[in-house]
């Protein structure tokens, strides 16, 4: 079928270690010189390194390099994998991002606010959410039947507890 990589991931640093060691379990097959199947579980992908995608979607989502990309390049003996992220993750975009002078809003005295904007009527919302962490179980309906068994008698209506079908014992 292809070869089975298991070398270890030393040059591809701490980033991707784990997508590194995942690499490793995975059988590449070479189709063409930008194109490869990939196999892994029983399922195949196929991994295109020129137009950055990969048949399971994930590549072209994060345009990101993972596993199935990892292990293509580790099968090429490709080093250097930063060419294959997305320029929107390298130094040089964070900087052109606030490279664009913003311009300060003028004192609202100043502001020239169109008349069917001053004409809109804004209301308050209808209700407030509570404060706090949401309820994690269901507020069950009062048709639906309230039933706590006790393992010590097997009656309804209260809980272990509360139940006196058998004294106390110290």
């Amino acid at each position: 079928m292809g070869d089975k990589i298991s070398d270890g991931g030393e040059i591809y640093g701490g980033g991707e270690a784990n997508l590194v060691i995942m690499a490793t379990l995975l059988v590449v097959v070479p189709s063409t010189e930008f194109i490869y199947s990939v196999y892994e579980g029983g399922r195949r992908y196929i991994v295109c390194l020129e137009r950055k995608n990969c048949n399971c979607g994930r590549f072209q989502l994060d345009e990101i390099p993972y596993a199935h990309t990892i292990a293509v390049l580790k099968k090429k003996n490709i080093i250097d994998i930063h060419p294959y992220y997305s320029d929107y993750y390298k130094p040089t975009a964070l900087a052109n991002t606030y490279e664009v002078s913003m311009v300060p809003m003028p004192d609202r005295e100043d502001w020239t606010v169109p008349e069917f904007v001053l004409e809109e009527i804004v209301m308050p919302p209808r209700y407030r959410r509570l404060a706090g962490q949401p309820r994690k179980r269901r507020k069950k309906n009062p048709d639906e039947k309230l039933s706590t068994i006790t393992n010590r008698c097997g009656q309804e209506s209260h809980n272990r507890r509360t139940c006196t079908f058998f004294s106390k014992e110290d």
